[in-house]
């Protein structure tokens, strides 16, 4: 009995760190066109943050079969250089030189519109009663022009003889609207204050 007892743990013995390795199977990610991406891990102590990353570009991460694990172990890949962007920040400058920007500094000016395009739409329908020539209609096209100034969402304004003209609004930070009209297709005209 004891020499069978003695077998038996002697089998788990010997058993116990193949179990353990097959719980942990290396894995490898894959861009979203399924080209391999990054270095293989264990998935025992995977990088969430890498494979997060991964997942919010579209890829995926899986398990490697063993024909892969040869493969991809044969020929390791690092992280893309987007990622360790995210990861690393920049060193910090030296104090034997002049700074160096790492990073554009922040803009003052924002790359979209901000504003209430019918508010918008509102304030010129009344600039222009209030000189005497009130609009049919006015529209948003929706589209943008990008100015030294910031950003001007663009009007379509018609008039009931069929007369029509482009003005183009612009909000600023106060929340104030300023104006300016298309003399032709390439200038515009100088700001107007539309009101808030």
């Amino acid at each position: 009995m004891r020499t069978k007892l003695l077998g038996f743990a002697s089998a788990l013995m010997l058993a116990a760190p193949l179990a353990a390795t097959a719980e942990a199977a290396p894995a490898h990610c894959f861009d979203m066109f399924g080209a391999a991406v990054g270095p293989s891990y264990d998935t025992t102590l995977p990088n969430h943050h890498w494979i997060e990353w991964v997942h919010a570009r579209g890829g995926t991460c899986r398990t490697l079969q063993h024909h892969e694990v040869a493969f991809y172990s044969a020929r390791p890949l690092g992280y893309p250089a987007e990622y360790a962007l995210t990861v690393t920040p920049a060193a910090p400058p030296s104090a034997a030189g002049p700074p160096v920007l790492h990073s554009q500094p922040p803009s003052t000016i924002t790359s979209v519109w901000l504003g209430d395009s019918a508010r918008a739409a509102e304030l010129v329908t009344i600039a222009y009663a209030r000189r005497g020539r009130p609009v049919a209609i006015v529209s948003d096209t929706g589209r943008v022009i990008y100015r030294a100034d910031g950003v001007w969402r663009i009007y379509d304004v018609a008039w009931r003889d069929g007369y029509r003209r482009q003005v183009a609004v612009h909000m600023r930070p106060t929340r104030d609207y300023y104006a300016i009209e298309a003399d032709d297709a390439e200038s515009w005209s100088a700001s107007v204050y539309l009101g808030r």
